[in-house]
């Protein structure tokens, strides 16, 4: 029977992994692997992606378990980690233009007599789009910034050390990204 580590830290957890238990690795992706998962999936847009770039930091994790030093919150360390691969997997795509048609997506209530829904619905639907678009439309690092601040609940410090930044640096960077999300929809802030 595997050891119950639920009253361990995540830092002792991973001084465990360090020494190779396998266990202690286990619980630990069970522990974060949802919030890796929605942060690469608000970055990348895509489950399927999202997946593979869990299960990567993942892996790294488990690879750079002999280097892991108790220097920061662990969590800090594992969205380092997580930020880096979410940013190259930005530049690989840009690279590529990978183009993602979710199937039946583009004929979502075409002939079917979805255009009947009510028009608050629709605009509410219209509105989650834009701001997906809009996330999605910021530079790679605005982004990655504006998911750990809003979706992850990182504090300025926080995200500074996940993506090797100083604190100013973050500030800044997240100012932009507002002002680029509140040009972006600013016809939904006006109504």
């Amino acid at each position: 029977m595997p050891p119950d580590y639920r009253e361990e830290s995540d830092v002792q957890l991973m001084l465990r992994v360090k020494a190779g238990d396998r266990d202690a690795f286990a619980k630990l992706v069970e522990k974060h692997q949802r919030g890796i998962f929605n942060a690469a999936y608000r970055y990348v847009n895509d489950s399927t992606g999202a997946e593979d770039l869990a299960q990567e930091v993942f892996i790294k994790v488990w690879k750079a378990r002999e280097r892991y030093e108790p220097t920061a919150k662990f969590t800090t360390w594992l969205y380092h980690i997580a930020s880096n691969l979410c940013l190259n997997e930005v530049r690989d795509r840009a690279r590529h233009k990978i183009v993602q048609v979710v199937p039946g997506e583009a004929l979502e209530g075409a002939g079917d007599g979805g255009f009947d829904r009510p028009t608050k619905k629709v605009r509410q639907d219209e509105m989650v789009e834009e701001v997906r678009d809009a996330i999605e439309s910021l530079p790679a690092g605005q982004r990655m910034a504006v998911i750990l601040d809003k979706y992850q609940g990182f504090t300025d410090q926080e995200i500074g050390d996940a993506m090797g930044l100083t604190v100013p640096a973050v500030k800044s960077l997240l100012f932009r990204a507002r002002e680029n999300l509140r040009k972006r929809l600013e016809k939904y802030v006006k109504g």
